[in-house]
């Protein structure tokens, strides 16, 4: 009896088997079926990458995959449920064909990939620091903006092909609408490569996907801006113009804000200056307090031109002796005087002997001396630097009318004159 039992169950299983077998073959035969446009992915990229190489990002590969297997499974299959592969290891610069390996749901076989490798351009890669830039997705009203701001990192590596890097010009980092408050808030944002265009760069990579910022809804406040200015200009310039701005915008909370009245800035050396320039303004801020975005690039703008030296020889004849009383006349001793002019490039050409006035100054003489050292004065109307008189003091003779010689007699004509 159970010997009989066995046979019965060993009977069993075999017709159970040929019935799956039969139901498999006659109604749910295997067959082939081909999938279209399988995206191939590039694996092992850091191999490349370690030895300064990467692929053109502007490709992208694909292959059609023939596989093999039930019918009802087969036909219901799309390019999504495979997985093609291209390993990049050990490839040299240059253009190669790299085989694709296929990966199948269960059940299924591979009978053919078309093409079975991909054409590869592998090229140099170079990486590239680019400035993290924090952006907002709403409007602030005047009186408050973003502020105490961080980001970490505040750069970050991009790396791809030379044309695709060169082509990025910052890391963007963008705030939802509402989330900022007045007190500290930090948060994890998105890192995107933004092209010079404006436009997202999707065929470069960035060290990382995404950055920490921290940032305050802050109340903005303008005030006075006072900056003083020391020392003199150096000779050898003439500064032109000094625009130093009178006010400026500050940001904190509502009570860092509120008692302040103005801001000092960094003074302004004017020895220093020596070419047209603009300073930016370094101010004295108090704890609490930061320069609102309205005035992060105030500068001092300061242009100057190049002073330059011209002489002139004055004969004691063409000195003249001013303010002589009635019936005086002085006569100057010396031989001549050297006059150096300092004056501004754009004036120095026009400048002629005759417009500085030479001359001592008699209006205390009240009688005849016979020989008194008096100190050269000058006037000059016309815009210039400075002027330097060698020797600076003449020795002068004052006579009256009965001991005029024949040179106070022309002394006086020039005074007179």
């Amino acid at each position: 009896m159970f010997q009989n039992n066995k046979l019965n169950l060993l009977i069993s299983i075999v017709a159970a088997i040929v019935l799956w077998a039969w139901v498999t073959m006659a109604v749910n035969p295997s067959v082939d079926q081909t999938i279209s446009k399988v995206q191939v992915d590039l694996v092992n990229m850091e191999w490349l990458y370690d030895r300064g190489l990467t692929v053109d990002s502007e490709q992208s590969y694909s292959v059609d995959v023939v596989l093999n297997g039930p019918r009802s499974e087969a036909t219901q299959l799309t390019a999504s449920d495979i997985r093609a592969t291209a390993d990049m290891t050990g490839y040299p610069k240059g253009v190669v064909d790299v085989k694709v390996n296929i990966i199948v749901p269960s059940g299924m076989t591979v009978v053919q990939v078309k093409p079975e490798t991909v054409r590869v351009e592998v090229v140099d890669r170079i990486t590239v620091i680019k400035p993290v830039r924090i952006e907002y997705q709403e409007t602030f009203p005047e009186d408050v903006e973003p502020g105490f701001v961080t980001v970490m990192p505040d750069e970050m590596e991009v790396a791809g092909v030379a044309e695709a890097v060169d082509s990025v010009d910052y890391i963007r980092v963008q705030v939802p609408e509402g989330l900022l408050s007045e007190e500290p808030k930090t948060f994890t944002l998105e890192a995107v490569p933004i092209k010079k265009d404006g436009e997202e760069a999707y065929n470069v990579s960035l060290s990382q996907d995404s950055i920490q910022a921290t940032a305050t809804l802050c109340t903005v406040k303008k005030v006075p801006l006072i900056i003083d200015q020391v020392g003199q200009a150096d000779e050898t310039i003439d500064i032109t113009e000094l625009s130093v701005p009178n006010t400026i915008t500050i940001r904190g909370t509502e009570e860092a804000v509120a008692d302040v009245t103005e801001i000092r800035g960094k003074e302004i050396d004017l020895s220093t200056l020596r070419d047209t320039t603009e300073i930016p303004v370094e101010p004295y801020l108090p704890e609490g307090v930061e320069v609102a975005d309205r005035s992060k690039n105030l500068a001092v703008i300061v242009e100057v031109q190049g002073i330059v030296k011209k002489e002139f020889e004055y004969t004691a004849e063409q000195i003249e002796v001013a303010g002589l009383r009635q019936g005086l006349y002085g006569h100057v001793n010396t031989g001549s005087v050297t006059v150096m002019l300092l004056a501004p490039e754009s004036e120095i050409e026009s400048f002629a002997k005759e417009d500085i006035r030479i001359f001592v100054d008699a209006t205390e003489i009240a009688r005849a001396v016979e020989a008194f050292e008096m100190p050269v004065q000058y006037e000059c109307e016309k815009a210039h630097k400075s002027i330097t008189i060698n020797p600076d003091k003449v020795r002068v003779s004052f006579n009256g009318e009965s001991g005029n010689s024949s040179g106070t007699a022309k002394q006086s004509e020039v005074t007179g004159g």
